[in-house]
């Protein structure tokens, strides 16, 4: 495993603090909302649309302020840690505070755009909002 993370470009600067992330559910499919990318592009799958499943609380839209790769994180409720990492995406363990039935979730490299243009090592979501929005 150590040598597909050594392939993550570490001299990118993946530090971010307390930044606000929205993923909202559209027709049964779970989608982040990052305008520089297209809807395609930024649907959640292979766990990570599992996970956003189990913290929405039956709504269908979720939001998010997190952190990644900060020194002190501050209180989280989950936390993401690199397992693997190649071309295509990221491997995350899943770790939460007050819930179970989390392993795993895979992130693509719309994750560079959030994070400054690689997968961080870690990513701290610290807290998360469920709503219930109206169809477009």
């Amino acid at each position: 495993m150590l040598p597909v993370l050594s392939r993550r470009n570490t001299a990118v600067n993946t530090t971010v603090e307390k930044k606000e992330l929205r993923f909202y559910k559209e027709g049964g499919k779970w989608y982040a909302d990052v305008p520089q990318h297209t809807q395609a592009q930024n649907q959640m799958v292979a766990g990570a649309d599992k996970l956003l499943e189990s913290v929405a609380g039956g709504g269908n839209e979720v939001k998010t302020v997190l952190s990644s790769d900060v020194k002190n994180p501050a209180a989280w409720q989950l936390w993401l840690h690199i397992v693997e990492h190649d071309k295509y995406g990221a491997t995350y363990s899943v770790k939460a505070k007050n819930r179970s039935g989390f392993r795993l979730a895979w992130l693509c490299n719309v994750a560079h755009t959030v994070f400054g243009g690689e997968h961080p090592t870690d990513i701290y979501i610290h807290s998360i909002t469920n709503n219930v929005i109206s169809s477009k």
